[in-house]
């Protein structure tokens, strides 16, 4: 499943993938946006050679989870 546009400006292609620096759990990982820069929520991972796909990245950390605002409000 390819990445939802950005939340925030709209951006549907223009994706990066940002990784923190390695601790005791991983790396941090998360897809962001390139055009207004925002980041999308992280997950740990073990390897950072298999997060090199925008598509995989957002599927996995959450970028595409949208919530109504019913759901919001429960």
């Amino acid at each position: 499943m390819n990445p939802k546009p950005c939340p925030f400006c709209g951006e549907s292609k223009d994706f990066g993938i940002g990784r923190g620096t390695e601790d005791r759990e991983g790396f941090p990982t998360y897809i962001f946006c390139a055009t207004c820069g925002t980041c999308g929520p992280w997950i740990y991972t073990q390897d950072k050679a298999l997060w090199t796909s925008a598509v995989i990245c957002a599927d996995k950390t959450g970028w595409n989870k949208r919530h109504t605002n019913e759901e919001t409000n429960q």
